[in-house]
C-alpha cells in the first residue's frame, strides 16, 4: 500500500471513541509530515470544523524543533492556542482528544483555505486588500505578543481565510511562551521564510539570541 493511501486511513474508532462519538469525519483537506486534516461535522449540531489528526506512533524527538515529542510539541501547541483563544484573526481551537496514538485537535473550519493558495488564484492584490489583510495581522501579532509569545512560523501556508475573507492565524507549533528577559537560539521555522535574527544565531557563536522581533 503506498504511503499516501496509509496517511488516508482513519485511526482505529477503538483508539479515539470519544472523537467518533461526537463528530462524524469527512475528506481530508490537507497534510503535514505526520498529521492529517479533514473536514468533520459535529453530530450534536451539524456545524462543520477541521479536524487535526496527529499520528503518535512513530513518535521521536523531533516534534518542536527544540529536542521535544511530537506529543510534548502537541501539548505545548495547546496550551499556547488556549493563550490565545477568542481573537477574532487567530485560529480558534474547538476540541482536543487524546488516545495512546493520536491526538484530534478540532479547529473552526475556514473554507477558504490558505492566504497562499489565495495569493497564487488572484496573482495580485490591490492596495487596499493589502492593507486590510496586513492590518490584521497585525492585530492578531500585537495580541500574541501581548502574551509573551512568539510564533516564529509566520507564512502565508499558516493564515487562512474566512468566509468573509477576514484571516485566521494558524500553527503555533514552532510558538513558545517566552519566560522575561529570555531569549531563544534554536533554528526553527520554515526556509525561505526565517528571520534574520533566527540565522544569525546559528551563524554566529556569540549571538545574543531572538524573541518577539522575528515575527515583524
Amino acid at each position: 500500500m503506498a504511503k499516501e493511501e496509509v496517511d488516508d486511513l482513519l485511526p482505529d474508532k477503538d483508539a479515539a471513541k470519544e472523537f467518533y462519538a461526537r463528530y462524524e469525519p469527512k475528506e481530508i483537506l490537507g497534510r503535514g509530515i505526520s498529521s492529517t486534516v479533514r473536514r468533520c461535522i459535529e453530530k450534536e449540531t451539524g456545524i462543520e470544523f477541521a479536524a487535526k489528526i496527529i499520528d503518535l506512533s512513530n513518535d521521536s524527538h523531533d516534534g518542536g524543533g527544540d529536542g521535544k515529542t511530537m506529543l510534548e510539541a502537541t501539548i505545548e501547541e495547546v496550551k499556547i492556542l488556549r493563550l490565545v483563544a477568542g481573537h477574532p484573526y487567530i485560529i480558534e481551537m474547538h476540541d482536543v482528544f487524546e488516545s495512546s496514538t493520536f491526538i484530534f485537535l478540532v479547529f473552526e473550519l475556514c473554507k477558504n483555505g490558505e492566504l497562499f493558495d489565495y495569493l497564487t488564484t488572484v496573482v495580485t492584490l490591490s492596495e487596499k486588500k493589502t492593507r486590510y489583510i496586513m492590518r490584521q495581522l497585525f492585530e492578531a501579532l500585537k495580541y500574541v505578543h501581548s502574551k509573551n509569545i512568539v510564533h516564529r512560523d509566520l507564512k502565508p501556508e499558516n493564515i487562512l481565510l474566512d468566509d468573509n475573507l477576514n484571516i485566521k492565524l494558524t500553527d503555533f507549533g514552532f510558538a513558545r511562551v517566552l519566560q522575561p528577559g529570555q531569549k531563544l537560539t534554536d533554528l526553527c521555522g520554515t526556509p525561505g521564510y526565517l528571520a534574520p535574527e533566527v540565522l544569525k544565531c546559528n551563524m554566529f557563536e556569540d549571538a545574543e539570541g531572538y524573541e518577539k522581533e522575528v515575527d515583524l
